[in-house]
Parts: structure tokens; sequence; C-alpha cells
């Protein structure tokens, strides 16, 4: 049960982070002459990071099974966010870059896993 509050809890902050680097993208875009041709490789960086902060997180109390826990926390993350995006889109689809998107930010979730066992 403890080990499922951290989870919660990884991805809460997970999805913050993700809310406050899109928020200030969103204000260098709107205020700057940055092209927006850089919109789908930005927001998978931030996914990236956010679930590789999600799993480090977690892992850093759970204290044990870092690739695991980081896997699951990245998995999570992921398929709620694809979730959102389905009730939120009319047209959705489901592609190959969703598939890849996805196996990235899960692969990147058990890494910061990983280094959240580790981290002292």
């Amino acid at each position: 049960m403890k080990k499922m509050m951290h989870i919660l809890k990884a991805l809460g902050y997970s999805y913050m982070l993700t809310l406050i680097i899109l928020l200030i993208y969103n204000l260098i875009l709107t205020y700057t002459s940055i092209s927006s041709n850089s919109i789908t490789i930005v927001t998978s960086f931030i996914t990236t990071i956010s679930a590789a902060f999600g799993g480090f997180y977690a892992c850093k109390h759970i204290k044990e099974n870092g690739l695991v826990y980081g896997f699951i926390v990245g998995i999570c993350y992921i398929v709620l966010l694809i979730i959102l995006f389905y009730l939120a889109k009319e047209n959705y689809i489901f592609d190959i870059t969703l598939l890849y998107k996805a196996i990235l930010v899960s692969v990147s979730g058990g890494i910061g896993g990983v280094i959240g066992v580790n981290f002292k």
C-alpha cells in the first residue's frame, strides 16, 4: 500500500511538472518569435523528462526494484495521458508515433527509477 502511494504521488508530481513546463513553453511561444514547428519535439521531451522524474521520485522513496517501479510509473503516466487526449479530442488516432512515444516515456520512467533507487 505504501508503494502504491509513492507511485500515485510520483504521477501527481510528474503531471504538475508537465503542466508547469508546458505553461512556460506556451509563454515562450506566445511572446517570442520562436516557430511553432518545434511543438512536437518539445512536448515529447517534456513528457519524457516528466516520466523520468516520476520514476525517480517513486523509486527514491520505495528504495527497491527501480527499473520495475519506474517502468510502472512511466506506463501509468502515458496511459493516463492517452486517455486524457482521447477524451479531449473527437478524432484521436492511436498511430505508430504514439506507440513510439509510449515506449520512450515508459523506458524513461524506468531509467528515472534506476537513478532514484541509487540516489543517496
